[in-house]
């Protein structure tokens, strides 16, 4: 323990457990969700070239969401850690792979 005393008395006294990583990542999820639906609709309508606009879009979305996810369980607090479980679950269902997946077996992507 051969800390120096300013650089003890700059650290926090206790975590700040800020909720806006665990929003930011259900908003994110919640835009999966609706990205899934859309390209599920947007497919089943036979415009397969807006649905190949879309999933790059789509992907970014995810992996933001995922981060936003990854920050809010780091960041502790029982909010954030059951915010960070509901967006997780919601990206791997409406995880762009599943949709491609889906489409081709149903035959809805060529």
């Amino acid at each position: 323990m051969t800390e120096l005393p300013w650089v003890i008395d700059t650290r926090a006294k206790t975590r700040r457990r800020n909720p806006v990583w665990g929003i930011l990542a259900l908003v994110a999820a919640a835009l999966c969700g609706a990205s899934f639906l859309l390209a599920i609709g947007v497919s089943w309508i036979d415009l397969d070239g807006l649905v190949v606009w879309l999933l790059p879009v789509w992907g970014i979305i995810t992996l933001l969401g995922l981060a936003f996810a990854i920050t809010a369980s780091v960041k502790r607090g029982s909010a954030n850690l059951t915010m960070a479980a509901i967006a997780g679950g919601l990206l791997v269902i409406s995880n762009p792979v599943v949709f491609l997946i889906i489409g081709f077996a149903l035959g809805l992507l060529q």
